[in-house]
């Protein structure tokens, strides 16, 4: 990343400002609004609200009896086991989501339920807790970059894959994450980059592009 004019280990702001000088000190808008998300991803650990976040590891909401849990004098929850946790990495119409699943024994729950003796959580509503966090339009932003993007819009992306990891990560040291499952940014990355070296691909960008076919010269 050095010779881009990027640190080795670049920040949201690093990353920031490089595509500014890159465009005059300007952020293009589909670029600002992938920015935005991403800045909403890597502080999703530290924002105020009652975030999806917040609602899973807020131990209150655990079922204790079933996790083998108390609260001792201090209002401190112990447990012997935390709550089981299935995450998925998804593309979606909107972007590039994690989606949270809890359990009931072995089965994944897809619904609403409030006290239910098998629920691992006291309140499990998919409504506010099941998408875990979303970068909008990754995906159109992923494509953009192979047609026309630059070092910047690269790095953003790579970045994006880092917050995601250590969103994932938090999970693990405050609930039984038991799977992770699904379609990564970088295995989506690496599949349109795989698909670059196609001549389908080719004909797709060319479609996009006005010009004289120069066979039907050669052919006169």
């Amino acid at each position: 990343m050095n010779n881009s004019g990027l640190p080795e280990n670049p920040t949201l702001k690093d990353i920031n400002k490089f595509k500014r000088q890159l465009n005059w000190g300007d952020l293009p808008p589909f670029y600002h609004m992938i920015a935005s998300s991403v800045s909403e991803l890597e502080s999703i650990q530290t924002m105020g609200f009652d975030n999806a976040l917040n609602k899973i590891c807020k131990p209150n909401n655990w079922n204790l009896q079933l996790l083998g849990g108390y609260f001792d004098d201090h209002n401190q929850v112990h447990v012997e086991r935390k709550p089981r946790l299935a995450i998925y990495q998804l593309f979606t119409d909107r972007g590039f989501e994690l989606h949270c699943f809890p359990y009931a024994k072995n089965k994944e729950i897809d619904q609403y339920v409030r006290g239910h003796k098998l629920m691992e959580f006291i309140t499990w509503d998919p409504g506010t807790m099941k998408v875990l966090c979303r970068v909008n339009s990754l995906h159109k932003f992923i494509d953009y970059y192979f047609q026309r993007g630059d070092i910047a819009d690269r790095a953003l992306i790579f970045y994006a894959m880092q917050c995601v990891d250590k969103l994932i990560g938090y999970m693990k040291s405050h609930v039984d994450v038991v799977k992770v499952d699904g379609v990564t940014i970088e295995q989506y990355f690496k599949a349109q980059e795989k698909s670059i070296a196609s001549d389908d691909y080719d004909d797709l960008l060319l479609g996009d592009l006005k010009g004289n076919d120069l066979s039907d010269f050669g052919s006169k």
